[in-house]
């Protein structure tokens, strides 16, 4: 018995199993991005009190380092401006280092769906073979 599928049922299989494999990758998207954005709404409180408090202590230290280097310059009528200036420097270097590892490391990971652009790649390669296997 020879049973030959007709071109209109070949279609609509094919047309079925694409919606299913989009549907799948649609949804393997989502729940990918909903976890990458419920762990920075569970970050971001944290962030902004550690921010608080070590703009506090920052500012704390920042006092006594002033103090500190204006003993070594007692003498000079400019020995509050030179340890303030001392100070500031040292800050900008250090948070500007601190900045550059912050922004790699946020590039780094990023927003980007990686697993599922991954599975995708897998997947265009997969029907790449089976196109040729045709």
């Amino acid at each position: 018995m020879h049973t030959e599928k007709s071109l209109a049922t070949v279609l609509a299989e094919t047309k079925e199993e694409l919606k299913g494999f989009v549907s799948t990758r649609l949804e393997m998207l989502r729940a990918e991005l909903r976890e990458k954005v419920r762990t920075w709404r569970q970050g971001i409180p944290f962030l902004l009190v550690a921010a608080v408090l070590i703009i506090t202590g920052w500012i704390a230290l920042t006092f006594t380092l002033i103090a500190l280097l204006h003993v070594a310059f007692i003498d000079s009528p400019y020995s509050w401006f030179f340890a303030g200036l001392i100070v500031t420097l040292f800050y900008l270097v250090v948070g500007g280092l601190v900045g550059w590892f912050a922004y790699r490391e946020l590039t780094a990971t990023g927003l980007k769906p990686t697993r599922t652009l991954e599975v995708l790649k897998q997947d265009q390669l997969w029907m790449q073979n089976e196109a040729r296997t045709l």
